[in-house]
């Protein structure tokens, strides 16, 4: 499976009244993406009714991932474009379709107020608020310690290392040109470790190189190291058009991401 951020591009076709096109649907995804089933539980979709006719399993544009048990971290741009009332909605089944009957309505959304006026630090991290006890049974995924990643990297410690993608987001075939698909199904892929910035996890997700990655929808998901799978080092963000060669991912244990994080959980 590829998946990938830009939430933009659900929100369009969203908006404009039904789900992404499911076109090409004889293509192979990108390479060994896997449907989750009951792993990674943790992971949710987000959710809204776009159209007004009630919440359906074409409603989710992003994906997320469940921090605390009242509090689900996503990021700034599946959040800044929404009226400041929307009632949106997260699901953690397993398809977001499967999800809406059991959708857990937001108390309120928020979005770091310094994204998206700095390249070099977008700031594009949001969490979504949940109702008391509307998540028993799911146990949060864990938040790094400061320079978690730069410690980890020390020596080149990285060199060859994977990580894990998670989300709902958009498959991509792996020749000819790019034709995404979507069926909101809670996937993962493996990408490999290509470069450490200060605010940055860049990784590879060529298909040559054996690798996976992300796509549209995924915007917000996490990356999960393989030596510490319930640990989420960095927020799905950006990447190629296509996604198809590299995946660039926000930081959760940089000093900026969390000072905002810190505003609503207990950070390690």
């Amino acid at each position: 499976m590829s998946r990938r951020s830009f939430a933009v591009l659900v929100f369009v076709l969203s908006a404009c009244g039904g789900s992404p096109p499911s076109v090409g649907t004889d293509s192979a995804p990108i390479v060994n993406g896997t449907p989750t089933g009951k792993s990674y539980g943790n992971v949710g979709a987000v959710m809204f009714d776009f159209a007004g006719d009630g919440l359906d399993g074409d409603d989710w544009f992003c994906s997320s991932t469940l921090i605390a048990p009242e509090v689900v971290l996503t990021a700034a741009h599946c959040l800044e474009f929404l009226p400041a009332d929307a009632q949106i909605y997260v699901t953690f089944a397993p398809s977001a379709a499967e999800g809406v009957a059991t959708a857990i309505p937001a108390a309120s959304f928020h979005f770091d107020p310094a994204y998206g006026h700095d390249t070099s630090n977008p700031h594009d991290i949001g969490v979504i608020l949940l109702p008391r006890r509307s998540t028993r049974g799911i146990t949060p995924a864990r938040l790094p310690a400061a320079g978690y990643l730069d410690q980890a990297n020390a020596k080149n410690g990285l060199n060859g290392t994977t990580f894990i993608n998670v989300g709902y987001g958009g498959d991509v075939n792996a020749t000819g040109q790019p034709i995404i698909t979507y069926d909101g199904v809670r996937k993962s892929s493996v990408s490999g470790f290509m470069a450490l910035e200060p605010n940055w996890l860049d990784l590879h997700m060529t298909a040559s190189n054996g690798n996976g990655g992300d796509c549209y929808g995924d915007s917000g998901g996490p990356k999960f190291p393989s030596f510490d799978p319930s640990t989420v080092v960095a927020l799905t963000v950006t990447g190629d058009a296509n996604c198809k060669a590299t995946t660039k991912d926000y930081r959760v244990d940089s000093p900026s991401a969390r000072a905002f994080l810190g505003a609503y959980v207990t950070l390690p």
